[in-house]
């Protein structure tokens, strides 16, 4: 895991980890799966106990995170929005409803390392799993993220605005959907600055779960511009309140791959 110090702090140093064997599923949730899940539970998320979900918002000075009345995971952009299509990943998902729905099929959140594994699919030190261009050999690009100077205009280079379907970009070579862009995907770790320095397998907060400071997110989202988040990328490390939703955080699951099969 992890890649040399020139890059951001809590990206290196690049260290040995061991996992287990696990699968992990080709793509992210979507509105689909996720609305089946809420169907046989009832289950409400956490922008919905709270009332309001997280988008970006136009500030003084540039645009922020802030708090909107009335989103979830149903109209993740206003209620005078188009919704999203059914085949695209779901957001204005929280850590804790991410975990309830992968417990629900008897799965769970992949942690750090699994998801690095899997992502780079024996990629060694760049950005992408393709290399180190947002565009792929063929010339075309292989991610959703915003292309643009500033926030107010998407060229759409890679034919989206906000989210895209989970298979509208070819999949790593071992056949995962989405490794980097379209939504920051969460996974199962606590974080602290110091994780990657070691196994991120089960590696906890410093202050205790007790805590609710913080869990990883990785992969980067639409969001992500060259002019605002570098996220966008194999190694780079996002976190939040695993209470948090926001208009661009999703999520897949994993499970251990046992000596019969699936877990």
């Amino acid at each position: 895991m992890g890649r040399d110090p020139m890059h951001a702090e809590d990206e290196s140093p690049p260290h040995a980890v061991t996992i287990s064997p696990f699968w992990l599923e080709a793509t992210l949730v979507t509105v689909a799966d996720f609305r089946w899940f809420v169907d046989q539970t009832g289950y409400r998320t956490s922008a919905e106990r709270f009332g309001y979900g997280k988008t970006a918002v136009e500030g003084m000075d540039d645009w922020e995170w802030d708090q909107r009345p009335g989103l979830t995971w149903r109209a993740p952009w206003g209620d005078d929005a188009p919704p999203q299509r059914d085949d695209e990943p779901v957001v204005v998902v929280s850590w804790m409803d991410a975990s309830r729905y992968c417990a629900h099929l008897g799965r769970r959140l992949p942690t750090e390392a699994e998801w690095e594994y899997a992502m780079r699919a024996g990629s060694d030190g760049t950005r992408y799993p393709w290399g180190d261009r947002p565009q792929r050999p063929d010339g075309s690009y292989g991610l959703n993220f915003w292309q643009g100077e500033d926030h107010h205009h998407n060229s759409r280079l890679d034919g989206y605005l906000y989210t895209s379907p989970v298979r509208a970009f070819p999949p790593n070579a071992w056949g995962i959907h989405d490794p980097v862009g379209n939504v920051w995907q969460w996974v199962a770790d606590w974080y602290a600055r110091d994780t990657y320095q070691r196994d991120a397998a089960g590696v906890t907060d410093p202050r205790g779960p007790e805590s609710g400071w913080a869990r990883v997110a990785r992969g980067g989202s639409w969001w992500c511009s060259v002019n605002t988040c570098s996220g966008y990328g194999v190694f780079a490390r996002g976190k939040s309140d695993p209470h948090a939703a926001f208009s661009n955080n999703g999520f897949r699951c994993a499970v251990d791959r046992t000596e019969t099969g699936r877990g």
